[in-house]
């Protein structure tokens, strides 16, 4: 009997995948991952898209990389996945029309997915599931990402939030030590 083995690419997926559960199980915490040759962003595209999934960025070059995945790409109101390199005006628009779900179906809510600096920006006290008591973070995201944020967000309605820093793209090109943050639907988040 032939003991299936995953390709580099599967395993590399799973990886990802897998730091970006740690990441929505505890709340503010950093989770590390190796992107190996791809940028942060490619590479938790290429670990959540497939053909049964949908996305929507206005970045030309993610849209050729998740399209080869066979994921379509869907206008904001209808996607699962929203991609985000630079948080501008326009973005926030995005969001504020990202699906949060129905009562009858929370899991058709979108999960948004943002480039923005570590350790910089407003505080932000977390608190609920996978915490202990709180969490406190800082991540350079506009205050008003998280009016929002506080303004769609009603358990179990709201938005899975996965934040990565810039990627660090070092050599020829191979991505080493990409970081996530997740701020699931279930987190309580104040502005300090």
């Amino acid at each position: 009997m032939n003991t299936p083995t995953l390709s580099p690419q599967e395993t590399q997926d799973h990886a990802v995948f897998t730091a970006l559960m740690w990441a929505l199980s505890r709340p503010g915490e950093i989770q590390d991952f190796d992107a190996r040759g791809d940028n942060g962003l490619e590479a938790v595209g290429k670990a959540l898209l497939d053909l049964e999934t949908s996305f929507f960025t206005t970045d030309p070059a993610l849209r050729q990389t998740f399209a080869r995945l066979g994921a379509r790409l869907e206008s904001p109101e209808k996607t699962a996945y929203l991609f985000f390199p630079v948080m501008d005006e326009g973005a926030l628009e995005t969001i504020s029309r990202a699906s949060v779900g129905t009562l009858l179906y929370p899991d058709h809510a979108a999960s948004i997915v943002v480039v923005a600096e570590f350790n910089q920006g407003p505080k932000l006290h977390l608190r609920g599931p996978g915490i202990k008591d709180f969490n406190e973070i800082q991540v350079n995201l506009p205050e008003r990402f998280w009016q929002l944020r506080d303004e769609r967000v009603s358990f179990p309605l709201g938005w899975d939030v996965l934040i990565l820093p810039p990627s660090r793209l070092v050599g020829e090109g191979r991505g080493e030590g990409e970081q996530v943050i997740a701020i699931p639907r279930s987190t309580k988040v104040e502005v300090i």
